[in-house]
C-alpha cells in the first residue's frame, strides 16, 4: 500500500498572502458594516469624476486667469498676477458687452416670468384638451439650443426666411429685410429666441407650483367675497413667490452664459456680442487664454453677488 507523504507547512510568502488577504477581508466586513464609510465608497466614483470633470478645469481656469497665456505666444507666458481682472474691467468692449447682457438679461427674465405665468395660470385650468397643450408647450424646451438658433437663423433670413414670406405675402412689406443686420434688432431677436425655447420650462415650474397651492383657500376666498383678481393677488402670488425666485435665478443664469443661440443666429457679430461671447472671442478665435479666463470669473463672480442679494432681500418662506 502507497504511503501518503506528509503534509508541508506553508511557505512565510504563503502565510502572508493569507494573512494580508485576511486583513482585506475583514476590513472589507467593517466598512460594509459601518453605513457612513460605505456610504463614503459608494460616493467616491462620482465624487472623484465631477472633481476632474468640473473643479479641476475651474482650477487650471483661475490659474490660467493669473497669467499672461496667450497660444499664438506660447514663450511669452508669464505670471502676471491680478493685473488680467485690472485690464478686463479697464476694457472698452467689455463695458459694451455687458450693457448688451444687462439688456438681454432685463428683457428675457421680464418677458419669460409674464408669459410663463399666465401660460401656466391657464394650463392650470380644467378645460377640454388641457393635456394635448400642456405636451405641445414644452416643445420648444425640448429642441437643442444650436438647431433652435439655426431655425430661427432660417425664419429670419433676409434671402428666403420664412417671417419676409408671410409679411410679404400679406402686403405688410415690399421687399424682404435682412432683419439680423440691423444692430438693434439683432439683439432683439436673440433675446426672443432664447424667451421662445426657456419659456416652456419656467412654465412647468410655474405650474407644478400653482397646483401644490391648496383649493381650499380659493374657496374660502370666494365665500368671503373674493373675485378672481383678489384670489391672483393676495392667494397665488404670495403662495408662488419661492418659486418665482427659484425661476428668476435659473433665467438670470442661463440668460447670462448663453451661447450657443446667440452663436448660430449670429456669430460673433458685435451687434450681439455679449460677455460669454466676447469672452468666447479673447479665448478661443485670439488665443488669449488669460484674459479670457479672467473674464469668465468676472461673470461668475457677478452672478454669485446678483443671485446672493436677491435670495437675501426678496426670499421668504411661505407656510400654508
Amino acid at each position: 500500500m502507497r504511503k501518503r507523504a506528509p503534509l508541508q507547512a506553508p511557505s512565510q510568502t504563503l502565510r502572508m498572502k493569507i494573512r494580508n488577504k485576511q486583513k482585506w477581508q475583514r476590513s472589507l466586513s467593517v466598512i460594509i458594516d459601518n453605513q457612513k464609510w460605505l456610504a463614503y465608497l459608494i460616493l467616491a466614483p462620482v465624487v472623484i469624476l465631477i472633481f476632474f470633470m468640473a473643479y479641476f478645469p475651474a482650477i487650471q481656469s483661475f490659474r490660467f486667469s493669473l497669467m499672461y497665456y496667450n497660444t499664438r505666444l506660447p514663450e511669452r507666458i508669464h505670471f502676471v498676477g491680478l493685473n488680467n481682472y485690472v485690464r478686463i474691467l479697464k476694457d472698452p468692449l467689455f463695458l459694451e458687452a455687458l450693457k448688451r447682457t444687462v439688456y438681454f438679461v432685463v428683457i428675457a427674465v421680464g418677458m419669460i416670468l409674464g408669459i410663463a405665468l399666465a401660460f401656466s395660470l391657464v394650463l392650470n385650468k380644467s378645460f377640454k384638451g388641457r393635456s394635448i397643450l400642456r405636451a405641445l408647450v414644452i416643445v420648444p424646451w425640448a429642441i437643442p439650443p444650436v438647431i433652435n438658433g439655426f431655425m430661427w437663423k432660417w425664419l429670419l433670413s433676409g434671402d428666403f426666411g420664412f417671417l419676409n414670406g408671410i409679411l410679404y405675402q400679406f402686403g405688410l412689406i415690399s421687399s424682404y429685410k435682412p432683419w439680423l443686420k440691423d444692430p438693434f434688432m439683432a439683439l432683439n431677436w436673440a433675446t426672443l429666441t432664447f424667451v421662445w425655447r426657456f419659456t416652456p420650462f419656467v412654465t412647468i415650474l410655474l405650474l407644478g407650483a400653482l397646483q401644490s397651492i391648496p383649493l381650499e383657500l380659493y374657496d374660502s376666498a370666494k365665500v368671503d367675497g373674493a373675485g378672481a383678481r383678489s384670489c391672483l393677488w393676495h392667494i397665488t402670488l404670495p403662495l408662488l413667490r419661492p418659486m418665482l425666485t427659484i425661476a428668476l435665478i435659473i433665467i438670470m443664469i442661463f440668460a447670462f452664459t448663453v451661447f450657443d443661440e446667440i452663436y448660430t443666429l449670429t456669430g460673433l457679430d458685435p451687434a450681439t456680442k455679449t460677455l460669454m461671447m466676447y469672452g468666447y472671442e479673447l479665448a478661443f478665435e485670439k488665443g488669449r487664454f488669460g484674459i479670457g479666463s479672467a473674464l469668465a470669473y468676472v461673470i461668475g463672480i457677478f452672478m454669485f453677488l446678483i443671485t446672493y442679494s436677491y435670495i437675501k432681500s426678496i426670499y421668504r418662506e411661505v407656510k400654508y
